[in-house]
């Protein structure tokens, strides 16, 4: 069984998310999960000879998470898997697929391994659009087929349930079926707005002032690569005298940040962005001076002098054009930013933030 199938099964690279495939009734035609190549720039099919061919979306079915790719030209030695309708709980299965794809590139102990391999179980349960099945289903595995004893086709892998052992759910190839009848519908939408994710971090300002404290943050994206950030902080600090009479100068800083910039995903778990936008500062400036009264004199040491403690505060709205990096590790934000007073008579700062962003 597995030898008539894996020749079938493609390998699908949708920009920093990778699936599987199989060819479907026509051999420029390939079926996946929608969730493999929803929303964005290209998508390229491997085949298990090693031929990449570039496809685009011919339809999709958002409810049943099925997207129908045509290919640019058709690939060499494969044939379109033959459809099953009717299951029955208990029969086995198998799926063939790409479970932690690039963990086989990026690890030479699995050179080899997860690509284009097999699991197997049975049906566990039967709806009119939905099977369920205890056959290992992982991420990569998506979009791949679920196949009987005799190769035959019975539906999609579309995901496993959360927390869940042994479930996953499998949008029935009857589904599948009917996107040849939509092939007038095209991709699915892009979507120009998506909320990203909230953070909540450690601020670290140094320059012409000292401070720390604590923001919070949160954000857009804009066609997936362009983020928009907001964030606001409050600070405790200190700055350097004035004044030669001025014993100590105490910072308090509320300050905001907005700033518009381009995020390349490089794996699953590490983003890295660069960002240009403006800070805005208020300043709460206390200086603490000692007076002494110049009248009083003194005979002979030691003596005592007149004198009293003064404190003044001031309060100012300096702001800043910034420019930053950012890299998301998982669940942490690093960033660093240049808050730069060339363009005004403020001084120049720098700004280091560590920051849980979920």
């Amino acid at each position: 069984m597995y030898d008539r199938v894996v020749d079938s099964v493609v390998l699908i690279e949708a920009g920093e998310q990778a699936g599987t495939g199989f060819v479907f009734q026509r051999p420029d035609s390939v079926v996946t999960a929608l969730h493999v190549v929803d929303d964005v720039d290209a998508i390229v099919v491997e085949t298990s000879h090693g031929e990449r061919i570039p496809a685009k979306v011919l339809s999709y079915s958002r409810q049943y998470d099925l997207a129908l790719l045509q290919l640019e030209r058709i690939p060499e030695e494969v044939r379109p898997l033959e459809p099953q309708r009717s299951a029955r709980v208990g029969e086995r299965v198998a799926v063939v697929g790409h479970p932690f794809s690039k963990l086989a590139r990026s690890v030479p102990q699995l050179r080899g391994l997860l690509n284009w391999s097999m699991s197997e179980g049975i049906v566990g349960a039967v709806s009119g659009s939905w099977l369920q099945t205890d056959a290992a289903v992982n991420p990569g595995n998506s979009g791949g087929p679920v196949v009987n004893e005799r190769g035959q086709v019975l539906g999609v892998v579309s995901s496993r349930l959360r927390d869940a052992q042994d479930i996953g759910m499998i949008s029935r190839i009857v589904r599948a079926e009917e996107l040849l009848e939509h092939l007038d519908l095209g991709a699915p939408p892009r979507r120009v707005v998506r909320f990203d994710k909230l953070e909540f971090g450690f601020l670290v300002q140094w320059g012409s002032s000292r401070a720390t404290g604590v923001s919070v943050g949160a954000g857009a994206r804009l066609y997936r690569h362009f983020p928009v950030q907001a964030r606001v902080g409050y600070l405790n600090g200190s700055l350097s005298p004035s004044e030669a009479t001025v014993l100590s100068s105490e910072l308090q800083r509320m300050t905001s940040e907005l700033s518009v910039g381009y995020a390349l995903e490089v794996t699953s778990r590490l983003t890295l962005s660069a960002q240009l936008g403006a800070a805005l500062a208020r300043d709460r400036r206390t200086d603490t001076s000692l007076r002494v009264d110049p009248s009083a004199g003194c005979a002979a040491p030691p003596c005592l002098v007149s004198g009293e403690v003064l404190r003044q505060t001031d309060v100012s709205w300096p702001w800043w054009p910034l420019l930053g990096l950012a890299a998301d590790v998982g669940p942490l934000r690093l960033g660093y930013a240049l808050q730069w007073g060339g363009v005004r008579s403020e001084p120049s700062l720098h700004r280091v933030l560590i920051a849980v962003i979920f």
